[in-house]
Order: structure tokens, then sequence, then C-alpha cells
């Protein structure tokens, strides 16, 4: 995916999850952590608070052709901005990296715009991925569905760290036996 077709970009915000069954990871952020050089991944974080730390502060990048980089059901890239030794800002934007042996896709921050994994944020801002075709029945079909695959589990990918993860696979439940069920949040700065 270029970067010009994701020129528009929001206004900072923070990721939460929500896992009411889980006290201690509900309303937790997640922040961006070391797992390269220049990756970050999507590891637990505190509690939010009224002054988002480095690291908390993502951003949502859409095409030109939409009118608002806040509004709901717009495909996008998230992105986040990396600062480097000498101060100087990478952009990076999130894509899934799986494996053939699990079921567990890992969020990953990469400098740049490619590759990318689009998301969505529905009317009450929570992140989705958009499924157009349902492989569920056969034939398989068109089909829109907002999915909601998202996760905390304990993964590694260049460090092992409580990370959001995706399970593949509609209605899938992750082989990883850390895994919670949680859903993804935007909130405002």
């Amino acid at each position: 995916m270029a970067l010009a077709q994701y020129t528009k970009r929001s206004p900072p915000f923070e990721l939460i999850v929500l896992a009411p069954h889980n006290a201690t990871l509900n309303g937790s952020t997640l922040d961006a952590c070391h797992e390269g050089a220049a990756i970050e991944g999507f590891c637990r974080g505190p509690q939010i608070t009224s002054t988002p730390s480095y690291g908390s502060s993502f951003y949502f990048n859409t095409s030109t052709s939409n009118s608002n980089s806040k509004a709901s059901d717009v495909q996008g890239v998230l992105s986040y901005d990396l600062v480097i030794a000498d101060n100087t800002t990478v952009p990076s934007s999130m894509y899934l990296v799986d494996t053939w042996t699990s079921n567990v896709a890992v969020p990953i921050l990469s400098p740049g715009y490619d590759p990318v994994t689009e998301v969505y944020f529905d009317a009450q801002d929570f992140m989705y991925i958009l499924s157009t075709q349902d492989d569920t029945v056969s034939p398989a079909g068109q089909k829109q569905e907002k999915v909601k695959q998202w996760y905390v589990c304990t993964t590694y990918y260049g460090y092992t760290y409580d990370t959001l993860a995706w399970t593949v696979g509609k209605r899938a439940k992750p082989q990883n036996p850390t895994c919670q069920k949680v859903e993804v949040k935007r909130v405002w700065v």
C-alpha cells in the first residue's frame, strides 16, 4: 500500500482494551513496545490516564477521499510515530504477522506503509477488520461483517510480552492458552 493512499491523519488517540471479566486487564492501554530494530508491538500498558505517556499515542490514516478521519466505518491504517535516537520521527504502520503453525497473529508497527493491515473503527470507536467474504458456508459468498478477533496474549515476536493479538479465522478460538478475549477502543487524547 502506498503512503499516498493514506495521507489524511486523525488527531492522536490512545487504544484501551476492554475485558469486563478481567479487572486487571480491563481499561488498560496498549503501548508501543520494542520488538526489534525500529519495530514495535502493542504491549499491555497501565490504566488510561489524562496525560498520555510516550508510546501510547496512535493515529488513524485514511485516504484523502474520506472527508473525516474521525468518521466511523472508514478503512484506514493504524499508525504510530517512532522517535529514534537523534529525535527523528519515523512514521510506522500496523500489520498482522502470522505464522504457519499458529492461529494467533501479532500486530506489529514497522516504518513506512508497506505492508499494512487495514482496520476500521465503528460508531462506538471499537476497532475491527472488515470481512467481505464468508467461507464458513459452501459455496462461499459475499457478506460484509465487522470481525473483532482481538485478544491479549503472551506472545513472542522479538521479545516475550503480553501483547495485542488477532485470532485468524472467524469465531476461531486461539490455540495460545494465555489469550484473553478483549475489545480494542480508541479514546481521543
